[in-house]
């Protein structure tokens, strides 16, 4: 059987300078007969809410969450890892973390729980989920925040609507299942390029229950999608196919352009050198002169701007490419994720409809049993995670729990 639980209580004044480090001090609060839990059970992790204070400034203190990596964000250090630390190892690494890094040399500092992480109560109660520790919990006291045992209070009439509303569950979750397996083959249809659907891509999981009625509704709708999410993207392609052969024609005849523009540029060229040979004899006259080179200096601007134009093209058509193998890619990386969805919603859904199924006939065994013996008798075990890994023993109603420990109701014999 677990010790008891942890209470935390602040052993924390202001003595200004005298105080370097500032020590944690935790009472234990034991039921009658049990054991009394070790200081070194209770260890820091993710979800617990702590206090940090500097004990020689005015400031108040400031409120801090154990994140999922086990660090905590601090004041003018940052992240520091604490998760699996008691309080006083935590504040031996804070004063480790002010003093390495040259910012305080004698740190007086608070560190205190404000908020301790969950507990989780499950199986055979009302209302299974987690629940706010408090110092001093015990199995009985986790059971009654859950809403009592499942069982305890409930008269056969209480069994008959827990049974119809188990059975609605069990009838939804299917519903969804069938809606997301097909939801699944549609996708596998679009990504391979198919006009129809094939129900051999729906998921081995969810095979058995396509035989309801409700699957050839579904089918027929995605269907539709799948037709419409076809002609959405083949138009989206056409038009992008469609502006890359223009842009490769454009540039084919700007290429052809270049090369009789380059050949007016030569003819120039030879037609100027000869009027400033006939210029240098004074066979011509000085306008002749003039008007060649400018002759000469428009066509080459004239080549320039062909260049120009190919080179602007030559962009466009790379934009246009970029854009079509973009389109295509984030469609298949859009389907491969929404793929990835269906699987982990329909394994969900599973577990919900296997849950509400375990539940319904429980229902029936426990009434079978109460018929039979009269009473049911519980089973009480407690989960805690210790060094890392989890513990199961089995409890009684006074043990006293820890934070992050999960308390499981069973019936006795069933």
């Amino acid at each position: 059987m677990f010790g008891p639980s942890l209470c935390l209580f602040p052993f924390i004044s202001r003595l200004g300078a005298l105080l370097t480090v500032v020590p944690v001090a935790f009472a234990l609060f034991a039921a009658p007969g049990v054991a009394s839990a070790n200081i070194d059970d209770y260890r820091l992790s993710e979800g617990d809410v702590l206090t940090f204070d500097f004990l020689d400034d005015d400031e108040l203190p400031v409120t801090l969450t154990v994140t999922s990596d086990g660090d905590v964000q601090f004041p003018l250090i940052g992240d520091v890892r604490v998760e699996g630390l008691t309080l006083g190892d935590a504040v031996e690494r804070l004063r480790s973390e002010f003093q390495t890094r040259d910012i305080l040399k004698h740190p007086k500092i608070s560190l205190n729980v404000a908020s301790f992480r969950p507990i989780y109560v499950l199986g055979e109660v009302k209302n299974p989920g987690s629940f706010a520790y408090v110092p001093g919990l015990t199995v009985r006291q986790a059971i009654g925040l859950a809403g009592g045992t499942q069982t305890a209070t409930t008269n056969p009439g209480d069994r008959v609507v827990a049974r119809a509303r188990l059975r609605g569950e069990m009838d939804g979750a299917q519903s969804e299942i069938v809606h997301e397996a097909i939801y699944a083959a549609r996708l596998l249809a679009q990504l391979e390029g198919r006009e129809v659907i094939d129900m051999k891509d729906v998921p081995d999981a969810a095979k058995p229950y396509l035989e309801d009625i409700s699957a050839r509704a579904v089918m027929e709708i995605e269907q539709r999608i799948l037709d419409t999410d076809r002609e959405n993207t083949k138009a989206q392609i056409d038009i992008l196919t469609e502006g890359i052969y223009e842009a490769e024609q454009g540039l084919k005849i700007l290429d052809d352009l270049k090369i009789q523009q380059e050949e007016i540029v030569e003819m120039n060229l030879r037609d100027l050198e000869r009027v400033n040979t006939l210029r240098k004899r004074e066979l011509n006259t000085e306008s002749d002169l003039s008007r060649a080179k400018a002759n000469t200096s428009n066509e080459k601007s004239r080549l320039l701007e062909i260049v120009a134009e190919m080179s602007r093209s030559r962009r466009e058509l790379g934009s246009l490419k970029l854009e079509l193998s973009k389109l295509k890619a984030d469609r298949t990386r859009d389907i491969l994720e929404k793929l990835q969805e269906r699987e982990l919603a329909i394994n969900k859904l599973l577990a919900a409809r296997k849950s509400a199924e375990e539940q319904f006939y429980l229902l029936a065994a426990v009434a079978a049993e109460e018929a039979k013996k009269g009473t049911i008798s519980f089973t009480y075990e407690v989960r805690r995670n210790r060094d890392g890994s989890q513990r199961s023993e089995m409890a009684d109603l006074v043990a006293p729990l820890l934070p992050g420990d999960v308390v499981y109701v069973g019936i006795a014999g069933i």
